[in-house]
């Protein structure tokens, strides 16, 4: 949905430079009756049919301009309530909040287009709606079809158009506005990854020039690649605000439990296992997990890590070398016996990309099988061409339909360092070189 009021001025009252966005206890209840008929019975009788639900409870926060500021949680935690009330499309029930410049808000995403008008003129409308003129709307007209990457079908009904069209349509328009203030609730989870890198690029336009960014999402990864600071909702209420990635690192330790490696046993495991002396096939030198986010049924568990260079070097490491190669092992136990499993390890770089991922599935086409109470260790090996930086590696035990049977999110923090020559912002070491070739006498020169 394009916010109707999202091209207007917000009215603010004074409040501290550089500051875009200020909410104060801000609140949002809705009377839900039992069945429709209540409410004309309510109406008539006077008396109350009616329970308040409390969609947003006492919310406070305030947003520097240039900064991106992602909202996680939970579905129904109060996200896309918050942003109709920044966006000025709902009133609150208490408190207040006060929106320095113009506003440009893509909500629920094709709700604010006509879907039996086509897609140039729900451009003019939706332009015109967030507060351009027709003029403005059609001198910047190819330049969001471009954008949008629909030229071919621009004169369609936009009822014929994809989720992915509809998606690029929509944002489009919003930042054609030229909002000081951009608001998008979960609209870029549907783009595809070329659209969506056209987004993070404008994105990252919109924070060079100054521009403010409430963004809702449910992707880790989105929330760290793309916000300075994130808030987590849950039930109507503020629970966590700080940097990114830490934020979301406690919205999963929420969403799956996040009992901490090495507490106790997960239900219905079987205690003498849990007191068990470490197999003798742990890798040498592995230490207890000791960080990170478990999530999983428990039906199996890893036990220990290690990462060790091949060079024939004692001991683990935490620091990699470019061009270096090492192995990761993790020594665990199936406490109720699987005929198909499958070990994988996942690397993130500090933001939260993906930046690979391996398993034994998709390594060996197969899967392997583990008694009750057996131990067993799995091995993956690379060579280190990742760029300068901080990394984190997760690893995981799962059954063919994906279900996780114990999972280690970001356990394990591994840096490393710069060679010289390779750019610092580098996700990727390709120990490439570089050199100017001036053409010899004897090669004419092209025409």
């Amino acid at each position: 949905m394009i916010a109707e009021r999202g091209g207007q001025e917000r009215p603010s009252a004074a409040r501290p430079g550089g500051v875009a966005i200020v909410a104060r206890d801000l609140s949002k209840s809705f009377s839900v009756y039992q069945r429709p008929r209540d409410m004309l019975i309510e109406l008539v009788t006077r008396r109350p049919r009616h329970r308040l639900f409390e969609a947003l409870d006492g919310v406070s926060f305030e947003v520097r301009r240039g900064e991106v500021l992602g909202v996680m949680g939970r579905n129904g935690a109060g996200k896309s309530t918050l942003l109709k009330l920044v966006a000025g499309t709902l009133e609150p029930t208490r408190g207040s909040v006060e929106v320095d410049g113009r506003v440009a808000a893509i909500l629920e995403l094709g709700t604010g287009f006509h879907p039996q008008f086509t897609g140039r003129e729900n451009v003019l409308m939706g332009g015109m709606c967030l507060g351009m003129t027709e003029r403005e709307v059609r001198r910047k007209f190819d330049a969001i079809v471009d954008f949008a990457e629909i030229r071919e079908f621009i004169d369609q009904p936009f009822r014929t158009y994809s989720t992915g069209m509809q998606t690029r349509l929509s944002f489009a328009t919003a930042v054609a506005v030229d909002p000081q203030v951009l608001i998008v609730d979960e609209a870029l989870s549907v783009g595809d990854a070329r659209f969506q890198l056209k987004c993070h690029d404008r994105f990252r336009d919109f924070r060079r020039d100054g521009r403010t960014i409430l963004l809702v999402s449910h992707s880790s990864e989105q929330v760290t690649a793309i916000c300075d600071r994130a808030i987590l909702l849950e039930h109507g209420r503020l629970v966590e605000e700080g940097d990114a990635a830490e934020v979301t690192r406690r919205y999963h330790r929420r969403l799956f439990g996040g009992a901490a490696p090495g507490s106790a046993a997960a239900p219905g495991a079987d205690g003498e296992l849990d007191a068990a002396a470490a197999t003798p096939s742990a890798p040498g030198g592995a230490e207890e997990l000791d960080a990170g986010t478990r999530m999983g049924n428990g039906e199996a568990r890893i036990e220990t890590i290690s990462v060790s260079d091949l060079r024939d070097r004692d001991g683990e490491v935490r620091r990699l070398e470019p061009g270096v190669a090492y192995r990761v092992r993790f020594a665990a136990v199936d406490r109720v016996g699987h005929e198909r499993l499958t070990a994988g390890v996942l690397l993130r770089d500090r933001t939260g990309q993906t930046i690979f991922g391996l398993d034994t599935r998709l390594d060996a086409d197969s899967f392997f099988a583990a008694a009750a109470g057996e131990r067993f260790v799995a091995e993956f090996s690379f060579t280190c061409h990742l760029g300068p930086g901080e990394y984190f590696l997760s690893f995981g035990l799962a059954l063919p339909d994906g279900t996780k049977l114990d999972f280690c999110y970001d356990a394990v923090a591994l840096v490393v360092g710069r060679r010289p020559g390779v750019y610092h912002a580098s996700r990727a070491d390709l120990d490439a070189s570089i050199r100017i070739v001036r053409p010899s006498r004897d090669i004419p020169a092209a025409p």
